[in-house]
Order: structure tokens, then C-alpha cells, then sequence
């Protein structure tokens, strides 16, 4: 989200839009694929995920499962290959598509830097904090790459932006909560820009398990 210029405020009749977006989606990589997927009715869901046994706590035996969770360039985005290894596979995902939907909007990253712009992740849960955090060879790292208040701040720092930085956890209203305080806080004048990031993996059966009886 942005605007056009850097007053205090702006006038009511200014617009403030959504400039770029970018995502991943089960079985597809990109918006363009999830659109023409949906358009064609393609089914999205698979029995063959791999995640844990189809019999673990009776669940359902098919999900829908986004690609290539596995894979990071570390080295373009300047993080150590040992920090990269162990960050949660949301954290390095939100990376690739804040970079992405930097580039939809047709802006170049590196123009961002000493910008006034705001940074929010709308994250909830972290599946992989506790299993680093109990490996004595790993835990030094694993507050930073699996704790979800960092995930924003990471960010910010890569792209060398200077607005408000920080996750925002409403639970299932959290990216609704995370884009109207951007609006707020660029039609207050107190940042130019905003970029708002958002996830949500179920690696681990228990969270699985634990949204099913929800629904």
C-alpha cells in the first residue's frame, strides 16, 4: 500500500491503494496460476502430501500443500546459510513475496531504502521455535528465525526501511487488522508506505489437528 506523496497527512480524496501483491498457494506459485487454477476448477487438494501418516488422529487425508517450501536463496537475500537453514519455512516464503510484490508494484527493492515504510506480519502460530530451541547446537539461532515477532523486523532491516515494524496476532482476523492499521497509519501521514505479509502453514499434525475441530 502506498501514496504518492510525503505530507503530514493527506486529504481525504486522495486514494491510497494496493500497488503489488504477490503469494503462493496450494499447488500453485504465483496469483496467475491460483486465479486460472480456480477458473478451471482444478481440484487443489491431495491424499499424497507426505506431512504424516493419512491415519494420524483421524483426519482428513487430504490437504492442500503449497511447493518448494524447502528451497531459499539465502545468499540474495543476504542471510547466513546456518540462519536460513533453520528459519521456519513461512519466514523465508514472506521473504521471497515481499520481494515479489515489491517488484508488482513496479518498484526496485533497493529504491526502498530510508524510506518511511512500515513493515507488518500478520502471523499467528510458529511450529518449528520449540523443536530448534530444543537442539543445543541450533537454539542461539532459532529465536530470531522461528519466533514470529521477529519476522517483520527481519524484513524491514533487509530492505533497510525505517517506518513501524512489528507482527500483528488477531488470530484468523489477523491480516484484515494488519492492512487497516497501514491505512491508518499512511493516511495519518506517519509512514508513505506499507508493505503487509501473511502465512500460514500447518507442517505439524497437532496444529492440524487442532484447526479441524475448530471448523
Amino acid at each position: 500500500m502506498n501514496r504518492p506523496n510525503s505530507h503530514n497527512s493527506i486529504d481525504a480524496e486522495e486514494e491510497i491503494v494496493i500497488s503489488g501483491i504477490a503469494g503462493r498457494f496450494p499447488n500453485s506459485d504465483n496469483l496467475k496460476e491460483f486465479q486460472e487454477n480456480l477458473f478451471n476448477k482444478v481440484d487443489l487438494g491431495s491424499n499424497d502430501h507426505g506431512r504424516w501418516n493419512n491415519s494420524y488422529y483421524n483426519m482428513p487425508h487430504r490437504i492442500g500443500q503449497v511447493n518448494n517450501i524447502e528451497k531459499f536463496d539465502s545468499e540474495f537475500f543476504n542471510i547466513p546459510a546456518t540462519e536460513a537453514h533453520i528459519m521456519k519455512p513461512m519466514s523465508r516464503m514472506l521473504f521471497e513475496h515481499t520481494y515479489e510484490a515489491i517488484i508488482d508494484a513496479g518498484v526496485n527493492p533497493k529504491e526502498l531504502r530510508g524510506t518511511r515504510t512500515s513493515v507488518f506480519t500478520a502471523l499467528s502460530t510458529s511450529e518449528t521455535q520449540s523443536y530448534f530451541s530444543s537442539k543445543p547446537e541450533l537454539a542461539r539461532l532459532s529465536m530470531i528465525g522461528n519466533n514470529i515477532s521477529f519476522v517483520a523486523n527481519h524484513i524491514s532491516y533487509w530492505l533497510g526501511v525505517t517506518g513501524q515494524s512489528h507482527n500483528i496476532d488477531t488470530a484468523c482476523s489477523s491480516s484484515n487488522v494488519a492492512i487497516v492499521k497501514a491505512y491508518e497509519l499512511i493516511r495519518s501521514g506517519e509512514c508513505d508506505a506499507a508493505i503487509i505479509a501473511s502465512a500460514n502453514l500447518c507442517l505439524h499434525p497437532h496444529i492440524q489437528f487442532q484447526f479441524y475441530h475448530l471448523a
